[in-house]
């Protein structure tokens, strides 16, 4: 098993009971092997292993490094995604929870090599401005993580 593979079992260990207290949480991870092409590609080769919907070049590549109020930022995508529920109503992890589940799922992957897309179309500061479904969920947010070594689908669906 690589590092990458036990630092995302860890991660799902540590983070699927508070993820699956306000959605149902679906994670996935492989071995990078027999992924290829472009990240769009890779996250879809993922999803559609899985059952989900393709969705091709509207995968939104996210920033890794920036700050949670940077453009495209990975973190600040995980604060909008998880500091409420999906629905935006209720406070769910809140703003530090959710950004140490955003540190923790990047950290799971090699740093100079860590790619994180999500299915959200995110602006600065990691808001949502709308988003690609990749389920028949009435809510969801999606994450592909991937390296050199294993890729992985963080998947958070709610129904109204």
């Amino acid at each position: 098993m690589s590092e990458t593979l036990a630092r995302l079992e860890s991660f799902i260990a540590d983070w699927r009971e508070p993820l699956s207290s306000c959605a149902e949480a679906v994670f996935h991870a492989v071995p990078h092997a027999g992924l290829s092409g472009a990240a769009p590609q890779i996250a879809d080769s993922l999803v559609s292993a899985q059952g989900y919907k393709t969705i091709g070049f509207d995968w939104e590549l996210l920033d890794t490094a920036a700050g949670p109020a940077a453009s495209r930022s990975a973190l600040g995508a995980f604060e909008d995604a998880l500091a409420k529920d999906l629905a935006m109503k209720d406070e769910w992890l809140g703003t530090e929870r959710a950004l140490r589940c955003g540190r923790d799922f990047i950290a799971a992957f090699a740093p100079h090599t860590a790619t994180i897309l999500t299915n959200h179309i995110v602006r600065d500061g990691g808001k949502s401005e709308g988003w690609n479904p990749i389920s028949g969920a009435t809510y969801e947010w999606a994450f592909v993580g991937f390296d050199d070594s294993a890729a992985a689908l963080l998947l958070l669906t709610a129904e109204g």
